[in-house]
């Protein structure tokens, strides 16, 4: 598991830095203080003594001349540096940003009317506010969406009602053109949210595993053919799975799941009846009947409870990570998809997962269709040649040709 977020301190930069590569000072805390983020690090190294040299100096200009005030400008930015740091002291880093940004921005907006260097600086100073503002809202938005269980749908039904409460007085107060226009903007922004499977808007969403490996995800499960053939060519090439399965058909084949985690593979909840027309709009007591039947199906008939969540076809409901959570659950969608489940030609499957498959990809694959068999099993030969270069062919070479077409083709 990678770091929850990108090792900065202040929330603008949390939000809207760049991600980095995790170092190993963030695996083991070392230190009560990790490493800052790089881009956090220069803009703070550059701006704050920049601004102190402007202020400063724009004081010192007003009090002894241009001549003396430009001189004595940059000692004085370092004495006041070297004071602001023990007035403005803190035991959180997070806090003490915020006494910095208090600072900065009250000394912005005293001087914003000024003209030239001072007041570009007081420009950028209150820019760097609002953002942080957005900043702020974004984490508080993302912390409001891990409520779990009977909160975690409350707030959500709150989120859902007052926007279009907001649209409905619009309209009232403004004219209905405006009204239905901010009811179009909610209902996009919310469909984008929910019909997107990597979106991160409304939780947390797995797309991406840790390399050098791909993981294999297969869904729609099990199924009397399918299943124990895709359970063989998995241990052909000594990978595991996880399998996301529908409980009712968990319940028709126990034997074949059973069978499943007995190879050493692991098992997801896929709902109970795969209502993939309609799970995405459905309410929280519907979404808790499906995720909680499926989950005790698989219990009961397993002995394991699952730990991964797929919705059907990806599409979140509003309510789904509240309910996951509450059981334990994460959530996981993927990066890789051929369409198997609709298409019949598996090279053109392939063509759609082969050319930019990469270690730490998490790809979609069904059972119950014509092709699994070929396109798993050329999917585990890329992987083999990606993990081992010197042997890209399978134990058997029976997949070599299904693999290069797809390559050509991209």
């Amino acid at each position: 598991m990678t770091p929850a977020n990108n090792r900065a301190i202040t929330a603008l930069f949390r939000v809207f830095g760049e991600k980095e590569a995790p170092i190993s000072s963030d695996r083991t805390r070392l230190t009560s203080l990790g490493g800052m983020n790089r881009q956090e690090a220069l803009t703070l190294a550059i701006l704050i003594p920049a601004t102190a040299v402007v202020g400063v100096g724009e004081q010192l200009t007003l009090l002894c001349g241009p001549l003396v005030g430009c001189l004595l400008a940059v000692p004085a930015a370092f004495l006041v540096l070297q004071l602001l740091p023990f007035l403005l002291n803190a035991k959180s880093p997070s806090v003490q940003w915020g006494l910095w940004l208090l600072l900065g921005v009250s000394w912005a907006l005293h001087r914003c009317q000024t003209e030239g260097l001072v007041g570009l600086f007081a420009s950028i100073w209150i820019a760097i506010g609002v953002i942080s503002l957005a900043a702020k809202l974004v984490l508080a938005w993302q912390a409001s969406m891990n409520w779990r269980g009977s909160l975690g749908i409350f707030w959500r039904t709150l989120v859902i009602l007052i926007p279009h409460a907001m649209a409905i007085f619009i309209g009232y107060r403004f004219g209905w053109p405006w009204g239905l226009l901010c009811a179009a903007a909610v209902a996009g922004f919310f469909c984008s949210a929910i019909l997107n499977p990597s979106s991160q808007i409304l939780g947390t969403v797995t797309c991406k595993t840790s390399p050098p490996g791909i993981l294999i995800t297969i869904d729609d499960g099990p199924d009397p053919t399918d299943t124990p053939l895709l359970l063989d060519v998995l241990d052909r090439y000594q990978t595991k799975a996880i399998f996301f399965m529908i409980g009712e058909k968990v319940r028709a084949y126990p034997t074949l799941a059973r069978e499943v985690i007995r190879r050493g593979h692991e098992i997801g909840n896929h709902t109970l009846s795969h209502p993939q027309a309609s799970f995405w709009c459905a309410g929280p007591w519907r979404t808790r009947r499906e995720i909680l039947q499926c989950q005790q199906i698989i219990e009961q008939v397993t002995g394991t409870a699952p730990r991964w969540f797929r919705a059907p076809v990806g599409h979140r409901n509003l309510f789904t990570h509240p309910v996951a959570q509450a059981l334990g659950l994460h959530v996981m969608a993927w990066n890789r998809r051929g369409f198997d489940a609709v298409e019949r030609d598996p090279c053109k499957v392939l063509a759609r997962i082969l050319p930019e498959l990469t270690g730490g990809d998490v790809v979609l694959l069904h059972e119950a269709t014509p092709i699994a068999k070929d396109v798993l099993t050329a999917i585990l030969t890329r992987q083999q040649a990606l993990l081992n270069p010197s042997h890209p062919r399978c134990p058997d070479g029976s997949a070599s040709s299904q693999a290069s077409t797809p390559d050509s083709a991209g």
